[in-house]
């Protein structure tokens, strides 16, 4: 007897939200901005960020971790972030060949800062765009 009245209560429950226009909580999270009038959020739980100026910290890691790299001179211009268990920081750079004849393109580098006492930051890689 507990479980029908338990179960007409949670039916009841429900269909007065349904009734009223209510949306679940699923069906709000996945609303588009316009439809909740909120602004867009574009950055995506376990993405990366949008690129932007770097900040001082950002500038220090980058000089730390291309300090020993040879042939090629990368100058970052913008940095994108995705937080792991540490970070990730996609530097978009231009990039000049140390040579008789210099070559200049643009590059992303990609370096991986682990979390604290985990080991020294790395370049995991090295893209020419």
């Amino acid at each position: 007897m507990k479980s029908i009245v338990i179960s007409a209560f949670a039916a009841a429950a429900l269909t007065a939200c349904a009734a009223q226009g209510g949306k679940t909580a699923a069906a709000n999270a996945t609303a588009r901005p316009a439809e909740t009038g909120k602004a867009e959020n574009t950055t995506m739980c376990g993405g990366y960020t949008g690129q932007h100026a770097l900040q001082e910290q950002e500038k220090q890691l980058f000089r730390r971790v291309t300090d020993k790299l040879v042939g090629v001179r990368y100058t970052p211009e913008s940095v994108a972030t995705q937080v792991v268990a540490g970070t990730n920081y996609r530097f978009v750079c231009m990039a000049e060949t140390i040579a008789r004849e210099p070559e200049t393109f643009r590059a992303e580098v990609t370096v991986f800062q682990p979390l604290p006492g985990q080991g020294e930051a790395r370049i995991t890689e090295i893209r020419r765009l």
